[in-house]
């Protein structure tokens, strides 16, 4: 742990010094989330649906470039500076190289979850209804598009490169929003709901506003679900996000690459 927290300390310090990616990380995050919860509050209270919105487009960011796309430069950029080769000579596991960077994503996640959640119920939305759900999707997302970004930093040659290879992880982010889902044939949107995003935002939606994302996107008025039923209803993105971390482990373990190509 010693040597987690000593290159989390690094990371931490490289990424204070970089202004402009800095207030990317911590910024885009939360300005798009709370000025759409400004926006429709209206005067009253908002709507399952707004808070839903919100929340979905604050995973999206969060998980997607402060997570992914920054752990993707990371490291592509420390492979390419021969860092990660020059650490696996010392006494740190090949497990502590790789979670050290991560860690102020990490951080990073937890404290913006909590600043939009505390946005969330002072604009007038409701409390979550099992934050146990939130936090584990949220997690859940981290570890899966952290190890995404180490499986694709593979064929990362540098940080330039990371803004097309991260094209593909994007764009299944992107179809795995709610209202891409809702216009596409129910047959696709049933395969969709597989993506990490979809996962993530299904659960999201079951554990603050204890609905389902079909029944949030239709704007549904019944009761939601209650405390012990949206664990039910968790299921298959539980075992979704599940199976993402999984396979990712597997995949990156044998592909991901220590040192630059020759």
């Amino acid at each position: 742990m010693n040597h987690v927290a000593t290159l989390a300390r690094s990371e931490f310090t490289l990424l204070g010094r970089n202004r402009l990616l800095l207030f990317n990380a911590v910024v885009f995050p939360l300005l798009f989330p709370i000025g759409m919860l400004a926006i429709s509050r209206g005067g009253g209270e908002l709507s399952d649906k707004a808070v839903g919105t919100a929340l979905e487009v604050f995973a999206m960011f969060l998980l997607v470039f402060v997570v992914f796309y920054n752990l993707l430069s990371v490291y592509s950029t420390r492979r390419d500076e021969l860092v990660l080769k020059r650490l696996r000579t010392g006494e740190c596991s090949d497990a502590e190289i790789l979670a050290g960077p991560a860690v102020p994503s990490w951080i990073l996640t937890g404290l913006l979850t909590v600043v939009v959640g505390i946005a969330v119920m002072v604009f007038g939305g409701t409390a979550p209804v099992n934050a146990i759900l939130v936090l584990i999707a949220l997690i859940g997302g981290a570890a899966m598009f952290t190890l995404l970004a180490l499986i694709t930093s593979a064929i990362t040659r540098n940080a330039e490169a990371a803004q097309i290879t991260c094209m593909p992880v994007l764009g299944l982010a992107i179809v795995g929003m709610s209202n891409i889902r809702d216009i596409l044939p129910d047959a696709i949107a049933r395969v969709v709901e597989f993506t990490p995003l979809a996962a993530v935002i299904d659960l999201v939606n079951l554990g603050w506003l204890g609905r389902t994302t079909s029944e949030v996107v239709a704007g549904a008025t019944d009761a939601p679900a209650g405390f012990v039923d949206t664990f039910t209803a968790a299921g298959q993105p539980l075992l979704v996000i599940l199976a993402w971390i999984v396979g990712c482990v597997l995949i990156a373990n044998v592909h991901f690459r220590w040192e630059p190509r020759s």
